[in-house]
């Protein structure tokens, strides 16, 4: 899954997060179970052991929330689908998705018979459901959820309900991981538009909002749309905490990007160190943003034609990453592979060829620890055919082609080269439907 995808579902689960405890209000107590403890203090706990990391325990707490409801208000009790969808998430959050999925299907029948259709409480249900099988790799099921509870919430909720927004939010991230800028893009513009009419809106969240929308235009190549809304992003952010923040460096990073597109190397060659230092600061020198930092300077540095300078930052780059990040981590495969097509490039081939084996093994370890959860990875992978030589997919794609497909559009700076099929699907790329690789 691309760091985009993950950044989205990342803050849409801890925006659940704080919805499950809201949502139900319940204020009464049930002492004969919960030893006077209220059955919101007890869900609320459940979520809080959860985000401790403390699994084991947060599970126990909230099946016992869910054993309350169902004995006191019966399995059919709006109640009793609030303390399932809790379960659920904290299922989700931990990777066990096939345990979350039945919480999550029956909260959502609850709420569609005793509610109807139409209710809010149904929207949230079908949220839930869809960042699952997102997650899940299950797109098209997602996507017909996601479209399903923005019906629900235009029926439901004000048009500019910050809700509304949200699964705007999650439904374009969606298409645009799958390469479907142009799918994601009015959804994107809507997101921004209803926090826009929100005046209590996060100047966070706005940020955050403006980079991803610039990102969906620059991925079409809407350069004169881009930098107008990352310069927005950046004064919002200067003006709500200061330059020495991580949103200002993300939008820094991001327009530094922008400016290597166009050739404006300087200006970009600029705008990254300073984000650079920004993070450091910030985050300390060896979190994951900092690598993400090192990392795209260096490509600057690879196209200009400065290898030696492009070497250094990226081993520094995986030297972090190797140190942050779980083995078989995306990121560190994408960083492997840069360093092999460096070294292939200055022609140093017995160096291409140790990293090249690393970058096979981060492959081998990814797919091993994802054999359990990605069903669909495993269906490629049985349908393999018989493509022999180099496949090209971009970053910001799930999907591989031959290289002279002409659904590959993307910067020679952002694509990234596959020695063989196999590599691509190991990496969890899926086949282009149009040129069949």
């Amino acid at each position: 899954m691309h760091k985009f995808e993950n950044y989205v579902l990342h803050t849409a689960i801890q925006k659940l997060l704080i919805a499950l405890v809201v949502i139900s209000g319940l204020t009464y107590c049930i002492s004969a179970h919960a030893q006077d403890i209220s059955l919101t203090e007890l869900q609320t706990r459940a979520l809080v052991l959860n985000k401790q990391g403390k699994y084991l325990e947060a599970v126990k707490v909230a099946e016992e929330a869910l054993k309350i409801t169902e004995e006191e208000f019966g399995s059919d009790n709006t109640k009793t689908a609030s303390s399932r969808s809790i379960l659920g998430l904290i299922h989700f959050s931990q990777g066990k998705y096939s345990d979350a999925e039945p919480h999550y299907l029956k909260a959502l029948k609850i709420n569609t018979d005793a509610l109807g259709e139409d209710s809010p409480d149904v929207a949230i249900d079908l949220d839930n459901l869809a960042l699952l099988y997102q997650a899940q790799g299950r797109y098209s099921d997602s996507i017909s959820l996601y479209k399903e509870a923005l019906k629900v919430k235009k029926k439901a909720l004000d048009p500019y309900d910050p809700s509304t927004a949200t699964t705007m939010n999650n439904l374009a991230a969606l298409y645009f991981s799958q390469g479907l800028h142009k799918e994601a893009e009015p959804y994107f513009e809507q997101a921004l538009t209803i926090l826009e009419k929100n005046p209590g809106t996060d100047p966070d969240k706005m940020t955050t909002s403006l980079n991803i929308l610039a990102l969906v235009y620059q991925a079409q190549g809407k350069y004169a749309k881009t930098e107008p809304l990352l310069m927005r992003a950046l004064s919002l952010s200067e003006n709500a905490n200061g330059q020495y923040n991580t949103a200002y460096a993300t939008s820094l990073n991001n327009l530094a990007g922008l400016y290597k597109l166009q050739r404006k190397y300087s200006k970009s060659e600029q705008l990254y160190k300073r984000s650079l230092e920004i993070r450091r600061k910030v985050l300390g020198t060896n979190h994951p943003d900092v690598a993400t930092s090192l990392s795209n300077l260096a490509t600057l540095y690879y196209t200009q034609g400065k290898l030696r300078k492009a070497e250094q930052l990226y081993k520094l780059a995986l030297e972090i990453q190797e140190r942050t990040l779980e083995p078989g981590h995306q990121d560190i495969a994408t960083l492997l592979n840069n360093l092999v097509t460096l070294y292939t490039a200055q022609g140093r081939h017995s160096m291409a060829k140790h990293y090249h084996a690393r970058l096979q093994s981060t492959w081998d370890i990814a797919l091993q620890s994802g054999s359990n959860t990605t069903p669909d990875k495993q269906e490629t992978t049985k349908s393999v055919n018989t493509c022999k030589g180099h496949v090209y997919s971009s970053k910001f794609s799930r999907y591989f082609h031959r290289p002279d497909c002409q659904e590959l559009k993307s910067s020679p700076d952002d694509i990234i080269d596959f020695q063989i099929r196999k590599h691509a699907v190991r990496d969890g790329a899926i086949p282009c439907s149009t040129c069949k690789p």
